[in-house]
């Protein structure tokens, strides 16, 4: 039953994302962006949906700002606790594989992003701004999610140097990063 309540709301989230992706949709095929191009622009929006989604909707949007706040501003501190695995696998590592694909495909369809500082800082600044929020409406604002976040980007951003350099050549990856029309 536990299973199937993540398929359904998978299946939610896919069904979401695609409605809200249809007004970008038709308004990049009426400027005769072709399906490849389209797909990186698809795959840029579900991953920022995707991080909204997780660390915000998922969990509940209060009716009303909470005056509970809880801050942690020391980096790093779960690396002394008693259940450090745990903690990778509950939030360190999901933080961080979440942040991948919007370190890979921002600067695949933002051409002004392609030099890392631009894609850091994007990344930087989604995170900044989420945890931001996050500690007003009662959740935690942790740095440790920061520095979690911006690795994942950084991760994404490697892998979109490493394939640029091995596939720059390739007409089908030229359309998918705008070069080739």
């Amino acid at each position: 039953m536990f299973i199937k309540g993540y398929i359904a709301l998978f299946v939610a989230f896919v069904i979401a994302t695609l409605i809200l992706y249809l007004p970008i949709f038709f308004i990049m095929k009426k400027k005769g962006m072709g399906f490849i191009r389209q797909s990186s622009y698809l795959f840029l929006f579900f991953s920022l949906f995707l991080i909204v989604f997780s660390t915000i909707i998922l969990f509940g949007l209060p009716i009303h700002f909470t005056t509970e706040h809880i801050l942690n501003l020391q980096p790093l501190q779960w690396l002394w606790e008693e259940n450090i695995n745990q903690r990778v696998m509950t939030e360190i590592g999901p933080n961080i594989m979440i942040f991948i694909p919007l370190g890979f495909f921002t600067p695949i369809v933002f051409k002004r992003m392609r030099e890392f500082h631009m894609t850091a800082l994007a990344v930087f600044s989604i995170t900044f701004c989420i945890e931001f929020f996050q500690y007003f409406i009662g959740r935690s604002c942790d740095v440790d999610d920061l520095i979690a976040n911006l690795s994942g980007g950084v991760i994404g951003y490697g892998i979109y140097r490493i394939l640029n350099y091995f596939f720059k050549n390739y007409a089908w990856w030229g359309k998918f990063m705008g070069v080739h029309a």
